[in-house]
């Protein structure tokens, strides 16, 4: 006998006798599924439970939200790869990629999630083996086990602004079920996706092939954005929620497993049942929510989502994203996400029917109200730290404080400074500093998971328990402990393509630091025979690095030093050029820093890594041998220093407008490399 299940506002499943699952969705159409470990994971109580939690938490609860639930939304993932030839595996892998979910997950991920990282992905593994999930895998000879690592499967997960199963199954859903897009056009763009350059390639991509539709689906997105998944109201809701249950959890009032054997409604009325008087108040508010004051101001960390969906055109060989096709989408992007983050950097108080206050100006000024008028007001940068006698200064470097914690370990403080050619300009650029802290964390992951002999100087990004509560929030993900460590005074460059002073000294001479190369190289060509090592010189602050030819660092640091560092700093750029390469992004160069460990003289990977201060990093899409190339970087810096004749010059201020787009670039690149996570 047949049984249904509505799965979710546009989506039903039927279970046939037969072990088939027919699959009807008002955006997909109807599918029957009769593969039999697709089958049995749809049978599974695990996925099933995904049915009871809603994408947005408890604006859904609340009727805040239009309840889009995660249980469709797998499903829906999973259909759009299959509808692209996508394999088995990968179709698993849609499936269960949000499989280990809390209840209010956005809300749970807030409240116990360490720095940088998400708590319902930090626990997957812990929650899978409480499931039967991993026997149905095996018995259906996944046995490897793969499927549950989405990371692993192009077409599931890329980073944004890229298109992916999961990012564009949850957005069609909700921009449709918002009034953003009509269900017809979400049907096309379902109609026109397709995996380029075919679903099993190494590097596969999903792409669309209507430029207007496209157009269409990108607005729609930024909208949703803006009125749902970026709505400053429902993200004050979110903290405050997380708080609660964050301090249930830690006193032991509420224990962890019920995250996943409840649903969102069953949840939220534990919840009142758990939190004291002046909790129960916080929730009565939220419940009489949203509130006009909290539309105000986005809080700190709230993640804004754009997309720039790679389009393939006809007769063309690759695909281009949407804002190379439609160059008026770039500027309306960019635009999009300034305004946004004039929100989240500009606190305003209510003082009377037509007027707010902004309480980050260091004059006491008084604003209209914002509407569609754009706030302009940039963050304030953190150029200096104080830490009010908390922990011993060593020294402030171009960009980073060190502190001394311990007698074996360092406070790294990545500030928003920002150098080029060697000198620090005057004003900073806002958040660079966590930009950088979480983009290197994230590299030491990639490289360790890759390299699992790598020794890194990386601790934790958990503050010290010495700093106190008054400076955590400023600190926090701008800061990591990290090993003390003997550092080699040298830099260890390696390049893979040749540009900028090595395009420089080739055109005069053949060589790159005095290393003779290949002759006939055009600009931004990559050098033939591989990366090659070009180590320099590592100055002090306000004094210039000198490049070197490898033979002088190993006068400088000696051997077997000396060749340890060459030989894994190109280890180290291979194993991140390819990562980089799958997600649109060339690594032209990069350098590291290397030290000794003092109880083991082993050679440990130190400082910040393949970071925008540290790199080069151009567009794929847009490399073009025998020119200069875009880049994510402070390339943008160098040349308007360049343009302005203050190249080299000390005492320079970037005017609001350089600092707010050199943001931007430093952002892109860690959108792209990590999806912004």
């Amino acid at each position: 006998m047949s049984s249904s299940l509505t799965a979710g506002s546009f989506q039903a499943l039927t279970f046939h006798p037969d072990d088939t699952v027919v699959i009807q969705d008002k955006i997909y159409g109807e599918h029957v599924i009769s593969e039999p470990v697709l089958v049995e994971l749809l049978r599974c109580p695990a996925l099933l439970r995904l049915a009871g939690i809603g994408l947005h938490g408890q604006t859904d609860l609340l009727g805040i939200s239009r309840t889009v639930t995660r249980l469709e939304h797998s499903v829906g993932a999973s259909l759009l790869v299959r509808k692209v030839g996508g394999s088995i595996g990968e179709q698993v892998a849609g499936l269960l990629h949000d499989i280990s979910h809390t209840v209010l997950s956005h809300d749970v991920d807030g409240a116990l999630s360490k720095p940088g990282e998400s708590y319902h992905e930090v626990q997957k593994s812990r929650y899978i083996m409480t499931t039967e999930l991993p026997q149905i895998l095996t018995r259906h000879g996944f046995t490897d086990l793969k499927p549950f690592d989405e990371e692993l499967y192009p077409l599931v997960e890329m980073p944004a602004p890229h298109l992916c199963a999961d990012r564009l199954d949850y957005s069609l859903r909700d921009t449709v079920v918002y009034g953003k897009l009509a269900i017809e056009d979400a049907r096309r763009l379902y109609d026109s996706l397709t995996a380029f350059p075919n679903a099993s390639a190494p590097h596969r991509l999903l792409v669309f092939q209507e430029i207007d539709l496209a157009l269409a689906y990108a607005r729609a997105y930024a909208e949703c954005d803006r009125d749902v998944w970026c709505n400053p109201a429902h993200a004050v809701m979110s903290k405050k929620i997380g708080r609660l249950i964050g301090d249930l959890v830690q006193r032991g009032a509420l224990k962890e497993e019920v995250l996943w054997s409840l649903s969102d409604r069953e949840f939220w009325d534990l919840l009142k049942s758990k939190v004291d008087a002046e909790g129960l108040e916080v929730i009565k508010h939220i419940e009489s929510g949203p509130h006009a004051e909290d539309s105000l101001r986005l809080p700190r960390g709230t993640k804004i989502r754009t997309i720039d969906p790679d389009m393939l055109l006809p007769d063309a060989e690759q695909p281009s994203p949407l804002s190379s096709v439609k160059p008026g989408w770039a500027e309306e992007r960019q635009e999009y996400i300034k305004s946004r983050q004039a929100l989240r950097t500009t606190r305003l108080s209510i003082i009377g029917p037509n007027f707010f206050y902004d309480s980050t100006s260091s004059r006491n000024t008084f604003i209209h109200p914002p509407n569609s008028t754009k706030i302009l007001i940039m963050a304030e940068a953190l150029t200096n730290t104080d830490l009010q006698g908390a922990l011993p200064l060593i020294a402030r470097g171009k960009v980073r404080d060190l502190y001394d914690v311990d007698e074996k370990t360092l406070l790294f403080v990545a500030t928003d400074r920002i150098s080029a050619y060697d000198v620090i300009m005057e004003n900073g650029i806002p958040e660079k500093g966590i930009l950088l802290t979480l983009c290197t964390k994230t590299w030491f992951k990639i490289l360790s998971d890759a390299m699992p002999s790598l020794r890194t100087h990386f601790l934790t990004l958990d503050l010290p328990p010495q700093i106190p509560e008054s400076l955590r929030p400023v600190l926090q993900n701008r800061s990591m402990q990290v090993r003390k460590l003997n550092i080699l005074p040298i830099e260890a460059i390696v390049r893979g393509y040749i540009t900028g002073s090595a395009w420089n000294e080739y055109k005069k001479s053949g060589t790159v630091h005095g290393i003779k190369v290949a002759e006939g190289l055009r600009e931004s060509e990559a050098f033939p025979g591989g990366p090659i090592y070009t180590p320099s010189t590592k100055a002090e602050q306000g004094e210039h690095d000198e490049n070197i030819h490898p033979d002088q660092a190993v006068a400088i640091v000696g051997e077997p030093y000396a060749s340890k560092i060459a030989s894994l700093a190109v280890q180290l750029y291979k194993i991140a050029h390819e990562y980089a390469l799958s997600r649109g992004v060339i690594i032209a160069d990069t350098k590291f820093e290397f030290g000794l460990d003092p109880e083991t003289n082993e050679v440990v990977l130190a400082d910040e890594v393949l970071t925008p201060d540290s790199s080069r990093f151009w567009p794929k899409d847009s490399y073009e041998i025998g020119r200069g190339q875009q880049s994510f970087d402070k390339q943008f810096l160098r040349d308007w220093l360049t343009s302005e004749g203050l190249k080299g010059k000390p005492g320079v201020r970037m005017t609001d407008d350089i600092a707010q787009k050199t943001s931007a670039k430093y952002r892109e690149a860690w959108e792209r490399i990590t999806g912004g996570n």
